[in-house]
């Protein structure tokens, strides 16, 4: 700005003032010169550089380097300056110092955009090794998780190995009570009428007791509960490990998505509509809105860290099983979830 203010009064005295008369009166011209060079450098100043001002701040925020560029060049500016004043030749090698001028100019141009392509290549490198990094906790996370699984089913093999030694023994009870400690629940008999009353039409002991103990479990959270089976259902076809995964993981989640809602409601049916085919149903009431596509992809949960057991667990159960076809859909504030059973 210095140097620009410079020019324009030795060029505005050099065309209009020199030589005149009556420059007390033409004297005007220079002020009026520099503020409207002012107010031209203020509009773009603000048109131009404040939006980048931010983007700045956010990615230089010490420009050491570019500030010692910009002092280094601001010194030798005022060192021509004041030898130029102080020799008496700013009026006759002007062309030469706008030169001079220029080069500085060109000089910091080039210094800042070095400055910046520096800097956005040590910020590349950065992200790449903030990448690199987090990749490393993912992957150590999962072996975390499958070391845990592999504990799990471990224990899991070992406690059924001991409980099946109690049933070739005729000891259900000590059976009943290793279960429970391994489940975390208590032995004690408890009577839910129109629960047992429904359920008695389940003629499958496992999946009877699965069913009980998931509809206690929502009885006992004070959720609203719907219950219907149409039919005696001694046999389902398909595997029974695989429909007892699919009603526990699905119950699970109803409960789970019910439990902190102002209004919660959960439904369950198991449907006979033939010796062949059945259907199971069960649906609970969402406060949020919910993208069903999404919810069916590979991996996804609505828990925190994403350590739920989503729906697409059962898609995976019944993929390329002919046995089950599953579908869930949502309206009105209420998920639906519905897999059909059938053949022999």
């Amino acid at each position: 700005m210095a140097s620009l203010f410079d020019l324009v009064d030795h060029y505005t005295y050099a065309f209009f003032l020199q030589g005149k008369t009556d420059i007390a009166l033409l004297g005007w011209l220079i002020p009026i010169n520099d503020l409207i060079i002012t107010i031209v450098v203020a509009i773009l100043a603000i048109k131009v550089v404040r939006p980048k001002l931010r983007w700045i701040r956010i990615n230089f925020p010490r420009p050491i380097g570019l500030w010692q560029i910009t002092a280094i060049l601001f010194m030798l500016y005022v060192w021509l300056t004041a030898i130029a004043e102080k020799d008496g030749v700013a009026n006759k090698y002007a062309s030469l110092l706008l030169i001079m001028y220029l080069i500085i100019i060109v000089v910091c141009a080039t210094g800042f955009i070095n400055f910046v392509k520096s800097s956005q290549q040590t910020q590349r490198q950065q992200q790449i090794i903030d990448k690199y990094q987090a990749q490393i906790a993912n992957a150590n996370q999962l072996n975390q998780q499958y070391n845990e699984i592999r504990r799990e089913r471990h224990d899991t093999r070992n406690m059924l190995l001991s409980v099946q030694g109690y049933i070739r023994d005729h000891k259900d009870k000590e059976a009943e009570k290793l279960l429970a400690t391994f489940l975390q629940n208590d032995t004690v008999e408890k009577h839910y009428s129109e629960i047992d009353n429904a359920l008695d039409k389940i003629k499958i002991s496992g999946l009877h007791n699965l069913v009980k103990e998931k509809a206690y479990k929502i009885v006992e959270k004070g959720i609203p509960f719907s219950f219907e089976i149409n039919a005696e259902i001694d046999e389902l076809p398909g595997s029974e490990i695989k429909i007892a995964r699919i009603i526990g993981i699905l119950m699970d989640n109803a409960i789970e998505a019910t439990f902190k809602q102002a209004k919660p409601y959960i439904q369950f049916a198991l449907l006979k509509h033939s010796p062949e085919v059945y259907e199971l149903v069960i649906a609970n009431s969402i406060e949020q809105k919910l993208n069903i596509n999404t919810a069916l992809k590979f991996e996804h949960s609505t828990k925190e860290g994403h350590q739920g057991i989503g729906l697409s667990n059962v898609t995976q159960l019944v993929e390329n099983d002919d046995h089950y076809s599953f579908s869930a859909e949502v309206k009105d504030k209420v998920i639906m979830m519905t897999c059909f059973i059938q053949g022999k």
